[in-house]
């Protein structure tokens, strides 16, 4: 007859010890990398920061977004440059190239290259029955834009009448709301003005009309931060091929097919692009 086996509990406690110490061992090591981004305090905040979160999560990066104070533009390209913001959306030009980089991708589905316009209220009468860049030139209507927006290019290159602000665009609404101050209408891309026109009820939005050019933002990532700029400029290459970024804009952006902007209803009037600014 067999002698009885007897385990100390001690030996039945090793393979238990021997797992959470394998725990405690890979665990920190295998986590997920972090990623900090600080973005502008702009009308895209939200959208850029779901957008992004989704696609640096795919990428298994886990994601905290920061905000930034509210400031006018220029003030956030210049903390873009030093590193104090990570991106920012912006109309792609040779400057803005050169200070930053570039990840040549359209993030809004060529929504901010539909221009519908702020106008002064009681003004309508003067826009309608254009239907031409011509018709623009013929009744004198002037623009106002910052003067390194893409837009004040390509206004120029179609012999549109325009004048460009240096500082603080925001000066624009306004300047087009006092009606005498040489600016008939502000452009907005169409994810702008859905956003913007309950901030501005001493505008009105034209009813018929929207310009319509060939060129998305692009995002630009600060100099100070390559090393995110080689992971989303593979993987936002990635997410458009695979309709992600229509998606989220069709989800962030769905007023602008809802009045007063209704995008679907207008009349598209289209403008050249200048031969340096290729269509993303």
């Amino acid at each position: 007859m067999k002698s009885p086996v007897y385990h100390s509990r001690r030996a039945r406690r090793w393979p238990t010890l021997f797992a959470f110490l394998l725990v405690l061992a890979w665990g920190p090591a295998h986590a997920a990398p972090s990623v900090l981004l600080t973005l502008g305090d702009l009308n895209d905040f939200d959208y850029l920061s779901d957008l992004l979160t989704r696609v640096l999560e795919q990428e298994g990066y886990q994601v905290t977004v920061e905000q930034a104070s509210n400031m006018p533009n220029n003030r956030l390209e210049w903390m873009l440059e030093q590193g104090d913001i990570s991106v920012m959306m912006l109309g792609q030009t040779a400057s803005r190239d050169r200070r930053f980089l570039p990840i040549e991708v359209g993030m809004t589905n060529n929504l901010i290259g539909q221009r519908i316009l702020f106008i002064p209220p009681g003004q309508q009468s003067r826009y309608d029955g254009i239907e031409s860049p011509g018709d623009l030139r013929e009744r004198q209507l002037t623009a106002g834009m910052g003067k390194t927006w893409l837009d004040y290019q390509i206004w120029e290159h179609n012999d549109l009448p325009v004048t460009g602000l240096d500082g603080d665009w925001k000066r624009l609404f306004r300047m087009v709301a006092a009606g005498n101050r040489g600016v008939d209408y502000l452009p907005r891309g169409a994810n702008e003005i859905a956003e913007e026109w309950p901030e501005y009820p001493e505008l009105a939005v034209e009813e018929n009309l929207v310009l319509v050019y060939r060129k998305d933002h692009i995002l630009y990532v600060s100099p100070e931060r390559q090393e995110l700029y080689r992971i989303l400029n593979r993987a936002l290459r990635r997410t458009k091929s695979e309709g992600l970024i229509r998606e989220m804009v069709r989800k962030h952006y769905s007023a602008v097919y809802q009045p007063p902007v209704n995008l679907d209803a207008r009349r598209a009037i289209h403008l050249e692009l200048p031969a340096r600014a290729d269509s993303l």
